[in-house]
C-alpha cells in the first residue's frame, strides 16, 4: 500500500475541535492573523488554492455576473461593483475583471491582502484553461517592494482596496455603486453586524442597484474533519457553540430563511433564488443529531439547505430611513 501523504493524513485525521481551539488561540494572541495564514501554508497546504477550487471560484464568479446582467439594464464594463470582505488572493474580484468588470470597491475590516497569493491568482490565469469566456486575463504581478500593492491594483485592474474599512459605515457616497457581490463571507458575521451591513448596502446601492450573494450554510468544520457530517453544529446551544466559533472561524449558523428574512427586513426584493436544498439521506442525518433547541422552530427540509445564491434589488418604494429602522 502505498504511503499517505503526511499532510493528507493530518488535515483526515485531526478532529475538529482541535481546530477549533488553535483558531480560538490563534484569534486572542498577538500575530495571530499571520500564524494562521503560516499554518495554512505550511501545515495544512489548503493556500495558495489549489486548482479545482480555483476553476470553482472562477464559474461562481461567473455566475454572478450572468445574473447581475439580467437585472441591471446596462453593460457590467459601465458597472461600479462593491464587495465586502475581499480575502487573501483577490481571486473573485481578479476573476470579475477577468471577465469584463472595470471598476471594483472592494473592503476589509483588516489588511488581509496577500501579494504572494495575489500574484499567485495572477499566474493561475496565465497557467489554467478555463471553460468560460474570459475577456482578459490578468497578467501584472503585484511587488510591494517597487510601489504601493493597493495602487497597483487600481491602476492595472480597477480595484480600489480599502481596508481597514468597517463594512457596516464604509463613508463611500450614497447611491454610488451599481452591483453589490458577496461569496461565502456572510456566513461568517454576526448577526447584529450582518444587519448593519445590509442597512449600509441598502445605502450604497442605486435604486436601479442589483445584488448576487452567495451563501454557504455548511459547518466548514465539516471540509477539514471528514468524520462529521455538514450539519454538526446544529446539534450545539449558542452558549456552546461560542466556545467552537472564534473570531478567525466564525459561522453564524444562520439558515436559508433567516436570510430571506434580513434581505426583506432590509428593504430588498428577491429577484433569483438559487438553493442547494438538502436530499432525504441529508434529512435522516439531521434526524439523527440531538439538533439544539434553537433550532427546533425549522424543519428538516429548512435546517437541510446547504447552499444558495441570491439575488436583489431595493424594494421600491421603501425609504432610506425606514429601511434603517
Amino acid at each position: 500500500m502505498p504511503a499517505v501523504p503526511p499532510r493528507v493524513f493530518l488535515v483526515s485525521a485531526v478532529n475538529w475541535k482541535y481546530k477549533a481551539l488553535l483558531q480560538g488561540c490563534f484569534s486572542t494572541i498577538p500575530l495571530g492573523e499571520p500564524l494562521n495564514y503560516f499554518f495554512q501554508k505550511h501545515v495544512t497546504k489548503t493556500l495558495p488554492t489549489p486548482d479545482a477550487k480555483f476553476a470553482n471560484i472562477v464559474s461562481v464568479a461567473k455566475t454572478h455576473l450572468d445574473f447581475l446582467r439580467q437585472y441591471w439594464p446596462r453593460p457590467l464594463s459601465q458597472a461600479t461593483f462593491y464587495e465586502f470582505g475581499a480575502g487573501w488572493d483577490m481571486a473573485v474580484p481578479l476573476t470579475f475583471y477577468a471577465l469584463g468588470v472595470d471598476r471594483q470597491i472592494l473592503v476589509d475590516i483588516r489588511r488581509l491582502l496577500r501579494l504572494e497569493l495575489v500574484n499567485d491568482t495572477v499566474a493561475k490565469y496565465q497557467r489554467l484553461t478555463f471553460h468560460e469566456e474570459i475577456a482578459r486575463k490578468p497578467d501584472f504581478f503585484v511587488n510591494g517592494r517597487q510601489r504601493d500593492p493597493s495602487a497597483v491594483l487600481k491602476e492595472h485592474y480597477g480595484i480600489e482596496y480599502k481596508a481597514p474599512c468597517d463594512a457596516r459605515q464604509t463613508g463611500l457616497p450614497t447611491a454610488s455603486i451599481d452591483c453589490i457581490t458577496s461569496t461565502d463571507t456572510l456566513e461568517h458575521i454576526p448577526l447584529p453586524s450582518l444587519r448593519a451591513i445590509l442597512k449600509e448596502c441598502h445605502r450604497l446601492l442605486r435604486d436601479d442597484g442589483v445584488m448576487s450573494f452567495q451563501i454557504d450554510y455548511q459547518d466548514h468544520y465539516s471540509y477539514f474533519d471528514k468524520n462529521i457530517s455538514v450539519y454538526n453544529f446544529l446539534q450545539y446551544s449558542d452558549r456552546a457553540w461560542r466556545l467552537f466559533s472564534p473570531p478567525l472561524q466564525y459561522q453564524n449558523r444562520l439558515r436559508h430563511r433567516d436570510y430571506l428574512s434580513l434581505l426583506d427586513q432590509a428593504g430588498f426584493e428577491i429577484l433569483e433564488e438559487r438553493r442547494q436544498d438538502g436530499t432525504e439521506s441529508d434529512c435522516r442525518i439531521i434526524e439523527r443529531l440531538r439538533v439544539s433547541r434553537r433550532f427546533k422552530n425549522y424543519s428538516c427540509s429548512e435546517l437541510a439547505v446547504r447552499k444558495a445564491l441570491l439575488v436583489a434589488r431595493k424594494r421600491s418604494g421603501v425609504s432610506e430611513s425606514k429601511s434603517h429602522n
